[in-house]
Parts: structure tokens; C-alpha cells; sequence
């Protein structure tokens, strides 16, 4: 079930007197409304990808096991340069400031990505989820930034890995704009796996996928009180030694 909510506060009385209920952006029932508030879900049951914007089309697809449907990746994609990942979906109109956001994740190789805040395709950042630590591998498991320039780690080298193993795996991105607070936590944790304060991207897009790799998703949950911003008038350059 996939379902949004339009939240700007004339636009949503004005829909409640006529009762109305959402289902989908309403943007089109109220002219000029602003998209103050999304509530997303999806659990791919219907075979709907509308929502989605793919880099490759080709290379994803929704598969069952049993009565369960997921989206799956079918194929890697080459990083692009300066070095960074290209291979993911975003979700269509959807521009968030701070949010909540949840997965359930199976890796097919060793990781899989979450990509938030992002305003294009050289500005945003990442949660990358391993099989191992970032203390083995400099550029695995942790919050990472893309900002016009090969990305950088900006949390997370001690962290456990996040997919240990090859199950499904539930992980939550909580981003707050206000405090800069990036929090990433895994099955149900109260404490973070990978936490840090970054002001850099205030608004952009939420993407799922992988660096170079492939894997499968389920249970899309994106909930944000701040949605309506514009991606690009937040951002600022990379930092020069």
C-alpha cells in the first residue's frame, strides 16, 4: 500500500470539509498546495514502481517468495567520478529536511546503500551497510557524504557491521535538520549504529540501492513533517585544504 499525504494547513481543511481521503499526492485536488507532510509506505504487493525514479529501469524488478513481493536489483552499475554511487532508486516527489525512514534490506553481495538529503547526483549523502566494519574497509559501513568531490566518510569505522549476514535486515535513517543530527539504526535498536551532527545538505531526495553491488528491499516507510524544500538552494561547496 502505498499511500502521501498533503499537509499544507489551508489545502488539508479544505480537503477534510470535502471529505476527501489521500490516496496518492493530492497536489493535483488543490491547486498551488504545498507538500508540507509525506506518509509513504510500500510493501511491492501491488507490483506498483510508479512511485520510483530508476537510474536503469532494466535493472530492477519486483519478486516473490511465497505471498512476500520485494524489489530486487538485478544488476551493479560502475561508480561514477569522482567515486561515488550511482545505482539507486529514488522516491518520486519527495523532497525532505529531516524525516524518518525505514527498510528492510538482504544483501546479495557484501552491501547495500540508503541515500538521503540528496539534491543531485554529485551532492547527498549515504549510510553504507556492510558485512564488515569500517576499521577492514575504510569505505564500508558507516555515513558517508558525496559534495562535488569522491565521497567521505563522516561516520561509523568502529560500528558492528549493519548486514552481518545474508537475511533480511531492518534499518532506520533518522535525519534532523535542525540539531544537523544523522542517526542510523539496525533491527530494531535503541542505539544508533552510526550517528554524527552535519548542517552540509538541509533537503533533497530519499534512494535505496547499492555502490556495486546487488540486493533486495521491502517495506519502504518514509514519514517527514518537512517535506516542500528545495534541494539546491542548500548547497555549499566542498571544503579546499
Amino acid at each position: 500500500m502505498v499511500t502521501y499525504s498533503v499537509m499544507q494547513q489551508t489545502a488539508k481543511r479544505a480537503l477534510i470539509g470535502m471529505g476527501i481521503v489521500a490516496a496518492g499526492l493530492l497536489l493535483a485536488s488543490v491547486a498551488k498546495a504545498v507538500l508540507r507532510s509525506v506518509e509513504f509506505h510500500t510493501d511491492f504487493e501491488r507490483g506498483d514502481l510508479s512511485n520510483w525514479q530508476f537510474p536503469y529501469p532494466e535493472d530492477w524488478v519486483i519478486l516473490a517468495e511465497g505471498p512476500n513481493h520485494y524489489l530486487h536489483m538485478k544488476r551493479n552499475r560502475e561508480p561514477g567520478v569522482p567515486r561515488r554511487p550511482l545505482q539507486f532508486a529514488r522516491l518520486k516527489k519527495a523532497a525532505v529536511g529531516s524525516f524518518a525512514f525505514e527498510t528492510r534490506i538482504r544483501r546479495e553481495g557484501t552491501s547495500m546503500i540508503v541515500v538521503f538529503n540528496y539534491v543531485d547526483t554529485l551532492h547527498f549523502y549515504y549510510a553504507h551497510l556492510s558485512s564488515d566494519r569500517g576499521t577492514a574497509q575504510p569505505v564500508h559501513n558507516g555515513i558517508f557524504i558525496v559534495n562535488g568531490e569522491p565521497r567521505k566518510r563522516l561516520a561509523g569505522t568502529e560500528a558492528d557491521p549493519a548486514l552481518p549476514d545474508r537475511e533480511w535486515h531492518t534499518v532506520r535513517v533518522r535525519r534532523d535538520v535542525p540539531s544537523g543530527s544523522i542517526e542510523v539504526f539496525a533491527d530494531g535498536r535503541k542505539e544508533p549504529l552510526f550517528s554524527v551532527i552535519d548542517r552540509t545538505f538541509t533537503c533533497g531526495e530519499i534512494g535505496i540501492g547499492s555502490f556495486d553491488e546487488t540486493g533486495d528491499f521491502d517495506d519502504v516507510r518514509l514519514s517527514s513533517s518537512d517535506a516542500g524544500c528545495e534541494p539546491g538552494s542548500y548547497l555549499r561547496p566542498a571544503k579546499t585544504n
